[in-house]
């Protein structure tokens, strides 16, 4: 059985396939991190019915955390590393502390996969080297994937989800590419993004009248390290 380890805000107790939880923020009873972390999770089942979530919750209730509640997170899933981590956020300050629990789980073979925005600064984790990165691409259904490539992000997908029609954006489309990543799960990390890499539909960024196409990719030649080309 495949785990996702879900870093949002607090999944329902009978929530199906759940296999373990621990909250890492204290709860301030507002319940927008709750609709946002079942929205993930909804997105993520549409794509492998059948994968067990491990649930940090990070946010209190509000859409907020920090960086040291991350990385109490991180260590904590980080006893039994699931296949894939889903980050379905951003930190906009590096932390060196962050990076170091990124690298730990990538080296016990998970797979991170985290939201980036379509325009502003980069955020963390997404910026991360191996970090696989997603923004929204309105080109994109639910089953399609875009290879970007963009110093932001590494793919593109949906922004909606049919199970989650209120909740739509970035971390609509990590969620459907932590899904189609589960769904493609190869007995480990490398050969699961080779086969990641078939689905791709697009290559590029999306297009807009009257915006520049970005040239200067640190990764347009080569691919980032640990993404194979389509």
């Amino acid at each position: 059985m495949i785990r996702v380890a879900l870093l949002d805000g607090a999944l329902p107790s009978a929530f199906p396939d759940l296999a373990a939880q621990r909250r890492f923020a204290k709860a301030d009873g507002a319940m927008s991190a709750s609709v946002h972390a079942l929205a993930m999770a909804t997105t993520i089942h549409r794509h492998a019915p059948h994968v067990n979530f491990v649930n940090g919750i990070i946010f209190p209730g509000r859409l907020v955390t920090s960086v040291a509640v991350l990385c109490d997170a991180l260590e904590w899933i980080g006893q039994d590393p699931p296949e894939i981590v889903h980050c379905s956020f951003g930190l906009v300050r590096a932390s060196l502390e962050l990076e170091m629990r990124v690298r730990a789980l990538e080296k016990a073979g998970s797979l991170i996969v985290a939201s980036a925005p379509a325009r502003g600064e980069p955020v963390y984790p997404a910026t991360l080297e191996g970090v696989v990165s997603v923004q929204g691409d309105a080109r994109c259904k639910p089953e399609d994937v875009a290879r970007l490539d963009l110093p932001g992000a590494i793919f593109g997908a949906c922004v909606l989800s049919p199970e989650a029609p209120d909740i739509r954006g970035a971390s609509i489309a990590a969620a459907h590419v932590c899904g189609m990543l589960a769904a493609d799960w190869a007995g480990g990390a490398a050969e699961t993004l080779r086969v990641f890499a078939h689905r791709t539909r697009y290559h590029g960024c999306e297009r807009r009248i009257g915006q520049a196409v970005p040239t200067g990719s640190r990764w347009k030649t080569g691919g980032r390290p640990g993404v194979p080309q389509a």
